[in-house]
């Protein structure tokens, strides 16, 4: 039986004209199925808790949404080994599902969900939240921070927009590092870990990392001067930020992050204020439905 999580606000209206094509072609298909819709924050958490808590055996789990509902759907399976997840991928962004080769139509999506394999993915833990995408600190934050007061602008096109103007205006922090047993401090634009590539709607942050390879890309941005920023802005979206001159990049499986100021931080999009920055990836964790 297919467990779909149902967010209705995704992709202003997407993901009602994904749920309608899915029932007909369930129903056609004599599948079992049963849609839960979520009503507001964190309302994926509790729905994927309240399913998973109890089974007796694996289910397929289905977040039908952004990557805002993956999040959340993740956050709270009881096990994320004993589940096998699927994406329906519905949302404004859709980052990671569009890194793990998920189609975003409702037939490919449900093609692969009817006949293709649950494979070992990994995913990030940080202060115990989980993460699938990218755990961030720094500019990221501030972007997010902006995004969600844009009146005029929505979607990927605000999330770049709002990227823009913080590079114009964002000051470097200095946060201290250990990795592998040594530290190091930088004075960086951003500091994040990617599981998955993308944030912000299919911009390349993390532009070599890999969803199963047992490792997270851990990439630093440290200061750049005012006139440097557009030729750092464009090797950005040429998916060449690792050439940047400034830039920082190794691979591990886990960041420990201490600052003198606070440090917020952005998971998958979300914001967290008082989580301790100490990122670890959990290498083939969760069983999840791709190509």
């Amino acid at each position: 039986m297919l467990h779909f999580i149902y967010n209705p606000i995704a992709g202003k209206g997407r993901s009602a004209r994904f749920r309608a094509a899915l029932r007909s072609k369930l129903e056609e298909a004599g599948v079992r199925h049963a849609f839960y819709e979520t009503r507001g924050r964190r309302d994926a958490t509790d729905i994927a808790r309240r399913l998973t808590e109890d089974a007796r055996e694996p289910l397929d789990i289905v977040a039908m949404g952004g990557d805002g509902t993956l999040n959340e759907v993740l956050n709270g399976l009881a096990d994320p080994a004993k589940v096998r997840l699927g994406v329906m991928p519905c949302g404004s962004g859709n980052d990671f599902a569009a890194v793990a080769g998920i189609p975003d139509t409702p037939d490919g999506a449900l093609e692969l969900l009817l006949h293709g394999s649950a494979k070992p993915t990994d995913y990030l833990e940080c202060g115990g939240v989980r993460g699938i995408n990218v755990i961030g600190t720094g500019i990221d934050v501030d972007i997010l921070r902006r995004y969600e007061g844009m009146k005029l602008l929505k979607g990927s096109a605000a999330y770049l927009a709002s990227l823009v103007i913080t590079l114009l205006t964002f000051k470097a922090k200095v946060f201290r590092e250990r990795i592998g047993g040594v530290d190091r401090t930088h004075r960086a634009m951003i500091a994040c870990c990617g599981n998955g590539q993308r944030i912000g709607g299919g911009i390349p942050i993390c532009p070599e990392a890999v969803i199963d390879d047992g490792l997270m890309d851990i990439v630093f941005v440290d200061d750049i001067s005012r006139p440097g920023i557009p030729g750092a802005f464009a090797k950005l979206m040429k998916r060449r930020i690792l050439e940047v001159p400034t830039t920082v990049f190794r691979r591990d499986s886990r960041l420990r992050l201490a600052a003198d100021a606070p440090m917020p931080i952005q998971i998958d999009g979300e914001i967290y204020e008082d989580l301790p920055f100490d990122v670890q990836l959990v290498p083939g964790g969760l069983n999840m439905y791709r190509p």
